[in-house]
Parts: structure tokens; sequence; C-alpha cells
């Protein structure tokens, strides 16, 4: 019988995700076209949106270079509260975390920052970015950025930047929140991480039906996705050659195994999850448990993959209990 060391086992269980679909998605699924890809240019109305909201949340944008990219942030809040870095998911942009300000504002300094490539940060067809290149891009940003360590919540894809970071520069992190985070395999696979593995792809959308499919793939209630589907649709279908392009990056440039991984992180860590989620099954919070032995875990039970947009008030709330019980604030 084989044995395998703790470190083994950990290594096979945060390389799980990848090695199951990664493989199989870049084998079925049709490539970007490069010319539209090296074409795109950035359109959308959320910077009108944001000089909209910001005599209102007090939230100023914005911008800096960092590793030869753009990268676009909104902060506001607290200035003279602990700092809190607000990372978005896959197909996602820093306004995701816009419904949880009226919770956090009063006592926290807030960053919502676009990843480079995505939302109003710069997009290079010629650029890397898997998840090795963000954290260090983050890591980078931080460090020029900010003049304490923070909080750092990460949703989905950004719930990997974000454990990765902790891991590779705890210096730099107070504590971080795994929201829903990509990265691991559960015990269960999702319709969506099925499609994945046939080439298909719920994350992008195409045309106005699959904006609504998106939205009610990553939330619990079809009502809201309905309400939400018609403003998303520029912004989604727009960038969709982008979104299959980025996608591919993440499955073709998967984390170094040499480099510390979730099993890493000792900062105090909250795994929290929307036990509705039909992109990453619940059972990943009991893989990163395991990973991450002090994590605490919180189960939202009637919520879909987006806390923050489904139940803002109860997704903060959590938060600020964890922050408190960690001896951070």
């Amino acid at each position: 019988m084989e044995r395998f060391t703790v470190k083994e086992g950990n290594n096979l269980l945060e390389r799980e995700f990848i090695t199951a679909v990664g493989p199989a998605y870049l084998a079925r699924a049709r490539a970007p076209d490069p010319e539209r890809v090296r074409r795109w240019r950035y359109r959308s109305f959320l910077p009108l949106l944001n000089r909209l909201h910001g005599t209102v949340t007090g939230l100023s944008s914005r911008h800096g270079m960092i590793a030869g990219q753009r990268v676009v942030w909104l902060e506001g809040g607290n200035r003279a509260g602990e700092a809190v870095v607000l990372v978005h998911g896959f197909g996602a942009s820093k306004e995701n975390w816009l419904p949880l300000l009226p919770f956090l504002a009063r006592r926290y300094h807030l960053f919502l920052i676009d990843l480079p490539g995505w939302g109003e940060s710069q997009f290079d067809a010629s650029a890397r970015y898997g998840m090795d290149d963000q954290v260090a891009r983050l890591a980078s940003w931080m460090q020029h950025v900010l003049d304490r360590p923070a909080h750092v919540v990460g949703s989905s894809m950004g719930g990997g930047v974000a454990g990765l970071l902790a891991a590779r520069h705890p210096a730099q992190v107070r504590t971080v929140t795994l929201m829903n985070a990509a990265g691991v395999a559960g015990v269960v696979r999702t319709p969506f991480e099925d499609g994945l593995a046939e080439g298909r792809n719920g994350l992008i959308a195409h045309n106005a039906r699959g904006v609504f499919d998106l939205l009610a793939t990553v939330m619990s209630s079809r009502a809201l996705a309905m309400v939400m589907a018609p403003g998303m649709y520029w912004d989604l279908v727009s960038r969709r050659h982008v979104n299959e392009h980025l996608f591919r990056q993440l499955m073709e440039n998967e984390p170094d195994p040499e480099l510390a991984a979730f099993s890493g992180v000792e900062v105090p860590t909250l795994v929290l999850w929307g036990v509705d989620d039909q992109v990453l099954h619940v059972t990943c919070a009991d893989t990163f448990r395991q990973l991450i032995p002090q994590a605490q875990v919180k189960l939202l039970h009637g919520i879909g993959h987006l806390p923050m947009v489904e139940t803002p008030r109860v997704t903060a709330r959590a938060m600020r209990k964890f922050w408190r019980g960690s001896g951070s604030s």
C-alpha cells in the first residue's frame, strides 16, 4: 500500500480541481479568436455608476501602475479604521462588493480592487493571468497602496487568489476570508463543473439568455437574477471573448506546486459558503477545512455563490464577528 505524507496529501487536495477539470476543458472548449481578444477595448457604464454613487458612498476611484499594468480600485469608508481588501471573482468586478458598503464603511477602511485584466483595470492580451500571476500582482499592489496588513476577502476566483496571497505573503494579511472560493474540489461536482469537463463554461455569457442563466447559476434567487440581467448584459456579453481567454489562462497556468498553497495559510481564516452554490459545491468548504485546520467555517443556508450580493447584511455580520474574534478588531 502506498503511503503519503501530510504534505503529499495536501498537494493532491490542492491540485485535484485543476487536474480533474483543466485538461478536459482545454481539450474540448473552443479557443477564443485571438484577433477578437487582441482588439477588445473596455466600454462600460460602470465608471459613470461609480461617479454617481461616490457622492453617497464616499468611495473614490483611484488608479496606479502595477507590474506594467494599470490597476483601478475604489477606496473609502473609515480611513482611520482597519484596512479591508475585497477581491472579486471570475467574470466580475469591484462593483460586486457595493452591497456590503452600508455594513462595513463606518468602521473599516475599504479597498475594492479590479484585478488586472478585469473591470476597469488594464487587460493585456500578451500578459499571463494565471493564479500565481494575479497573486504576485495583488501583493505588489498592496505593498504600494496599503501601509498596514489588511483583512483580505476573496470571492470565488478572488478567494483562491486571497488564500494563496495569505500563504505566500502573510505579513500583508491580517485575516483572510475565503468566500465560495475557487481552487479546490469538493466531494460532489456541480453541473457547472460537469459542463467544464465537457468544454462548456456557464460563467461566460454570449447572449441575453446566457446572461440570465449565468446569474441564475451564481445566485439562489431567480427573481434577483431577472432584475439584474438587463443591467449586466452589456458588460458580460461584450467581454465574452476576453473572458474565454482569461479562463483558459487560469487552466493553462496552474499554480506552481513548489510555491506555498492553501495548506500554508497560518493567518486567521474564515471559510464562508453559500450552501446552495451551483458553481462550487459546499463540500469544497470541507476541503478547505482539511487544508487549513485552524479555519472557521460559516455556512449560509438558502444562499448561492455570491453571498455579498444575495445577503449583504448577514455576510457583513459574519465577517465582522470573525474579525473581532480573531483579536483584530
